[in-house]
């Protein structure tokens, strides 16, 4: 009898800790925060209110609750006071942009207005003529019309007109708001509430819906770069370049993102449309695993690698400037800063293929420039002579870790002097500047002084150019960057195998003022994939297709 009852306890035991691991799994799949981590939604119906005319649209297809909760679980514990207050300050008066405009504008209480009644996606446009265009699911539409009407109320109580117009069974009402060039409302449906700062992006929202073909989702840019991502979390974003293509330069035609979560930060796969001319060539390229990064330093502050140069170099050079939402981005400038800067035919002197990067390095006053490059095994590989045969100075120079060269370009110039002024002579030996690393060279005919401007160094099948010596010796002797703890951070969401990295903070991308706080968070891109294939009728050039996938650490 003793032994039974042993027994049957043991199988009630069992049977509790089973259903309590059932409970466990179902909470975390379906209540935790982590949901969000598995969570694979489709593209919700609210994204056919987003008219074909839309430049931006950020869509979440989960509710605000939940990426608010996400945040907080992922956010280190000592933080999650100020996570917390940072996300209440941006859902108010104080908040950014339009939405703080708004809610200052109008007196609006965020979390005792508009959440209880707000559902699980959310649509934000930005229309080249109708400004932004904001769509809510809501989950009870009494709640949000009783909401509305107060507003309105608010604003005769105080002396601010409201217009009340009707547009194909609709009721879209407008009143002036403090700080905003204008503010429409309308609930549309037995779903959805819309806001805009014109009543003309509503009227475009409802058209949108109403007839399929002026919506978004029909605009074939819209499905090259949305259809092919299947990685999005929390839902997708998409920017499309009003500008007209330049036959003649890689114009960026259009960008997708899936959004994603992880508890370093947003993780979205991307697809990007660019347009080149019928000429553009694109070699073709397998996926690799990266190892430039075991040979550039951990102070790094930004990089750009791949495996072809040639093909890289001609890209930057044709790029187009992008101007997405206000914020310039011209990949192009940073080239022609290079060139500008160092009077060499850089294609002539580097080697067309072989794993490359470019990074930028801590520097005293700006930062300094580094590549670092596979030589190839064949004959006249060697960079100091390609610099010589472009009628460059080399000199030997001794480091600490080995021996360096420093290449200078004869110029007619002023005596240079010292910081007393007095005048340095020329024709003596090297001499090196600790703080600058710049070398004056021996004078060849004399009168002329040479400036070392770049400096080469050799090292375990690889080479090195800098700027500086400083960052040169850098580059031989601090620890790997593939050794930095945050680089494997932010990286490690990437696929190991790729076509090349992009590495740098949005500060040193974007030139914006709106950045703020953000300017200084990492993030990281790798390049899956390159297709190309015949531009639609009757552009004769090509679509260059790329895959990718992208990760911001901002928290």
């Amino acid at each position: 009898m003793g032994q039974r009852q042993l027994l049957r306890g043991i199988l009630i035991g069992l049977g509790l800790l089973a259903a309590m691991l059932v409970w466990v799994v179902v909470w975390l799949l379906t209540r935790s925060p982590v949901a969000l981590l598995l969570a694979h939604p489709e593209l919700p119906p609210i994204v056919g209110l987003a008219p074909r005319s839309t430049e931006a649209l950020l869509l979440l297809a989960v509710p605000l609750d939940e990426v608010q909760a996400f945040w907080q679980a992922a956010t280190p514990a000592p933080q999650r006071r100020a996570a917390r207050q940072q996300w209440q300050k941006f859902f108010s008066a104080e908040g950014p942009g339009w939405l703080g405009s708004v809610l200052a504008g109008a007196a609006l209480d965020f979390e005792r207005e508009v959440r209880p009644w707000l559902g699980k996606s959310t649509l934000l446009a930005s229309l080249p003529e109708g400004g932004t265009l904001v769509a809510l699911e809501t989950r009870d539409r009494a709640v949000s019309q009783f909401e509305l009407n107060l507003l309105w109320e608010r604003q005769s109580l105080a002396g601010i007109p409201v217009q009340v117009d009707t547009y194909k069974g609709i009721q879209v009402v407008s009143s002036p708001i403090p700080g905003l060039e204008g503010f429409s409302a309308a609930v549309f449906g037995e779903q959805y509430v819309l806001l805009a700062e014109q009543p003309a992006a509503i009227r475009a929202a409802i058209d949108a819906w109403q007839l399929p073909q002026l919506s978004l989702v029909a605009q074939p840019l819209f499905q090259q770069v949305i259809e092919p991502l299947q990685e999005a979390h929390v839902g997708w974003a998409f920017w499309q370049n009003p500008e007209a293509v330049a036959p003649d330069g890689l114009t960026l035609q259009a960008v997708g993102l899936g959004l994603g979560v992880n508890f370093r930060g947003l993780v979205a796969e991307s697809a990007a449309l660019w347009r080149a001319p019928a000429e553009f060539f694109l070699p073709a390229a397998e996926a690799f695993r990266p190892e430039i990064i075991q040979h550039l330093p951990d102070e790094t502050l930004a990089l750009v690698s791949g495996a072809h140069l040639a093909s890289v170099w001609q890209s930057l050079g044709q790029i187009r400037p992008l101007s997405p939402l206000g914020w310039r981005v011209d990949p192009g400038q940073w080239l022609q800063r290079l060139q500008s800067q160092v009077k060499l035919d850089w294609q002539r002197l580097l080697p067309e293929r072989g794993e490359f990067a470019f990074a930028l390095l801590p520097g005293d006053r700006d930062p300094a420039w580094l590549w670092v490059g596979k030589m190839p095994d064949e004959p006249g590989s060697d960079l100091d002579e390609r610099a010589r045969a472009q009628g460059w100075q080399v000199v030997s120079l001794p480091m600490q870790r080995g021996t360096a060269t420093a290449w200078a370009q004869p110029k007619p110039l002023q005596p240079s002097r010292s910081a007393s002024g007095a005048e340095i002579p020329g024709g003596g030996p090297p001499e090196v500047s600790g703080e600058e690393g710049a070398l004056s060279l021996p004078q060849t005919p004399p009168g002329i002084p040479l400036l070392a401007q770049v400096y080469h160094a050799d090292h375990k099948g690889y080479s090195y150019l800098a700027s500086s010596l400083a960052a040169l010796e850098a580059a031989l002797a601090d620890p790997p960057l593939a050794a930095d703890r945050a680089w494997r951070k932010v990286v490690a969401p990437l696929p190991h195998r790729n076509l090349g990295y992009g590495y740098g903070s949005l500060g040193l991308l974007l030139e914006s003022t709106l950045l703020k706080g953000w300017s200084s968070t990492r993030f990281a891109f790798a390049t899956t994939a390159l297709t190309v294939s015949e531009a639609p009728y009757p552009d004769r050039g090509r679509q260059i297709t790329q895959m990718g996938k992208l990760v911001w650490q901002w928290y």
